[in-house]
């Protein structure tokens, strides 16, 4: 670094070394808290999720959600942690090369990541609107785990039985056994569920977040025009 201290250029280095030493997927609060998970009901509206979104009345309860522009490109994931109607932490980050389906799964990661570290003492409910995420790890997974990790048994082909995002389905599933008393469950989304609007807020500031390494190469490159380090 430069010996003088309030040139542009060390103050972009500064910037840039603490995007790289921070990581792009670490989690980080979010200062404003959103509105209840419920809004107000309007007269003869029409429910915007059915039965499976059902809420047990003493569950804390998770929205996560992911995002990526465009697929594959740049990501985003978060969620955003409701207690007796109200929020009581959200998280977000993101990742410079990521896929949607990538980040559907780091933000179910993370949610599931936050309770262990949290460890409320009530039932939990983790919702996502990625019927990827959600049937993956109840329905899928104990057939993957039951093949050795595969999709297919047999004598199918390797890359029949290759299962994409392997490394988070493995560290989704440890995470679920060590957490039985969470349930994960799909929510429709878009349909005016104020926790999924919040969680989809929450990806979509992840995703800004990122900077691209052609940004950062840009960046470099104008200071260093500028100002010869």
């Amino acid at each position: 670094f430069p010996a003088d201290r309030s040139a542009s250029h060390f103050l972009l280095l500064k910037k840039l070394q603490d995007i790289i030493c921070t990581g792009a997927a670490t989690p980080r609060p979010v200062p404003t808290r959103g509105q209840p998970w419920e809004p107000k009901k309007k007269a003869n509206a029409k429910p915007a999720h059915g039965k499976e979104h059902e809420i047990p009345a003493d569950a804390l309860v998770i929205y996560c959600d992911g995002c990526c522009e465009p697929n594959p490109g740049i990501g985003g994931w978060g969620f955003a942690v409701y207690r007796e109607g109200a929020e009581i932490d959200a998280r977000f980050g993101g990742a410079a090369i990521a896929t949607n389906n990538t980040m559907e799964l780091t933000g179910l990661l993370m949610a599931l990541a936050w309770v262990a570290a949290s460890a409320p003492a009530e039932p939990v409910v983790v919702f996502c609107d990625s019927q990827y995420a959600v049937k993956g790890l109840n329905e899928w997974v104990p057939g993957w785990k039951a093949k050795g990790w595969k999709r297919k048994g047999g004598n199918a082909s390797e890359k029949n039985q290759a299962i994409a995002n392997l490394d988070l389905w493995k560290a989704i599933d440890k995470a679920r056994d060590d957490l039985q008393f969470v349930k994960v469950k799909w929510v429709k989304g878009h349909a005016g569920t104020v926790g999924n609007e919040r969680a989809d807020e929450l990806a979509g500031l992840g995703r800004e977040e990122v900077t691209p390494l052609d940004l950062i190469r840009q960046q470099l490159n104008s200071s260093a025009e500028r100002e010869p380090l």
